[in-house]
């Protein structure tokens, strides 16, 4: 019989600590070897358990910044153990800076218990990038190029100086612009800038 999945969580709500340790610990393929409500006590216990699984919180109290948190959990845990965040955070544009950080996943705190455990068997079984549901639904559709549009629309750039950072032209960009209000059914380019603000593209800010 193989081990259990060993799992670490950071989380400094008591309510959802207490939820996701009783779900997780009744898989009998998991085991929850520890609990922390600081980014530095996390820390601490993950560098003396060695898991398999860290849960992690990103805004936690402690001396870190959410980067910092990411940047030290990642360093600590190296190729052995698979980083999964749990937060409330659901801009996209932060997600996408989050992944790129190297976390094997990144949920959402309205998942279900079941979510989370499903998550885990995903990326011990070597999958990478899995983001809530609940977000994919919405960004799925977007293509890597219109998020650039995006990122340069939450900046407050035009036409012409989109097309000239992206090297094309000004109808390609316009065009480009044209599709993502079909895609997100906004009307007007007015409300596509401020879908782009609200949802964090132009001005993502991890450290946050």
């Amino acid at each position: 019989m193989s081990q259990p999945v060993s799992i670490v969580i950071v989380e400094d709500h008591h309510a959802t600590m207490d939820g996701l340790t009783l779900g997780l610990s009744a898989q009998p393929d998991f085991q929850v070897v520890g609990t922390a409500v600081t980014s530095d006590s996390g820390l601490a216990l993950a560098r003396e358990k060695q898991p398999d699984v860290i849960v992690l919180d990103l805004h936690l109290p402690g001396t870190l910044s959410p980067r910092a948190t990411i940047e030290a959990f990642r360093e600590l845990a190296q190729d052995k153990t698979r980083l999964i965040i749990f937060s409330a955070e659901a801009r996209m544009a932060f997600i996408q800076s989050v992944l790129a950080m190297g976390v094997a996943a990144y949920l959402l705190k309205s998942e279900r218990v079941a979510t989370v455990a499903d998550t885990i068997r995903q990326v011990m079984a070597g999958q990478s990038s899995i983001i809530s549901a609940e977000v994919t639904k919405t960004y799925k559709k977007i293509t890597r190029a219109e998020m650039e549009v995006l990122s340069m629309l939450g900046k407050g750039m035009k036409y012409h100086e989109i097309a000239e950072q992206r090297i094309t032209s000004v109808a390609t960009a316009r065009k480009q612009c044209e599709t993502l209000l079909l895609k997100l059914g906004l009307e007007t380019r007015e409300q596509l800038i401020a879908w782009a603000v609200q949802n964090g593209f132009g001005s993502v800010d991890i450290e946050a």
